[in-house]
């Protein structure tokens, strides 16, 4: 369901929108949760390089991305 949304956005929206930026952030987190976490760590990777671009690194939304990509990177090789 989020990678359909993701999609949706994408097209509707463009890459780079910020809501676009949500479901690309909302998908890594599905995909840690499933224990995809390379997976994972590049759509965190994605939403936080595409905030810094759109809002600005001091923006409250990427601030909150910049911790993102690290919950995953810890558990890539546990599985």
């Amino acid at each position: 369901m989020h990678q359909r949304a993701l999609e949706g956005r994408e097209k509707v929206l463009g890459p780079e929108d910020p809501d676009t930026l949500t479901s690309v952030s909302n998908l890594g987190s599905v995909l840690n949760g499933l224990g995809k976490y390379e997976e994972a760590e590049a759509m965190h990777q994605r939403a936080l390089e595409g905030r810094e671009k759109v809002l600005g690194p001091e923006d409250p939304d990427t601030l909150t991305s910049v911790s993102k990509p690290w919950l995953s990177v810890g558990k890539v090789g546990q599985v």
